[in-house]
């Protein structure tokens, strides 16, 4: 089961009601994720950010595409596993694609550091999309090669500088098991 933390707009474009009782914890490899949903050029997406890796999948989110969000998040989640030399016969790899294949869980935020990284991570978005002409996977991918910092990753109590940030494909290496050596001999995405 997978637990999408969603923000309150991303909860009413879904149907779902402001308030929802907690889930039980996710027992996919990766986590929880978070999510939220924003315009550009009156074109809705969805950006999901996994809490435990800041790994982000940036996805359709007209209503058709809300409906099915399980599917879009699994097939963006598998071109990414191929762009970063990630084999999905690895049983965590998969794991975390199986765990796509059922609609989410629905559940409030409670981060409010994740939720500032989503708002980061809309402005890069923007920036992409506007200037760069990218898809949504290679919007998603520039930012698994991009940095992320989470208040439960700081090493020997310092919170800040250059050693808090870290960068997300190298967290989904480290928790699906997958050693940090191992590149991608693909690097395109379609």
């Amino acid at each position: 089961m997978t637990v999408l933390r969603c923000t309150a707009k991303l909860l009413k474009r879904l149907r779902q009601p402001a308030k929802l009782p907690e889930p039980p914890a996710a027992d996919n490899p990766l986590g929880e994720w978070y999510a939220d949903i924003d315009f550009i050029d009156r074109e809705p997406f969805a950006l999901l950010l996994n809490a435990a890796t800041g790994a982000t999948l940036v996805l359709p989110a007209r209503a058709a595409d809300l409906r099915d969000l399980h599917v879009h998040a699994g097939q963006q989640l598998f071109k990414l596993f191929a762009h970063f030399g990630l084999d999905p016969q690895l049983p965590l790899v998969g794991a975390e694609l199986r765990a796509w294949e059922a609609p989410p869980t629905c559940a409030n935020t409670r981060d409010r550091s994740l939720l500032g990284s989503l708002n980061r991570l809309r402005f890069e978005a923007w920036h992409h999309f506007a200037y760069r002409n990218r898809s949504l996977p290679e919007a998603a991918a520039q930012q698994w090669d991009g940095l992320f910092r989470h208040p439960s990753l700081v090493q020997d109590g310092r919170r800040y500088g250059h050693h808090a940030w870290q960068r997300p494909v190298d967290l989904v290496r480290a928790r699906l098991l997958v050693p940090a050596d191992v590149h991608s001999s693909v690097r395109t995405l379609h």
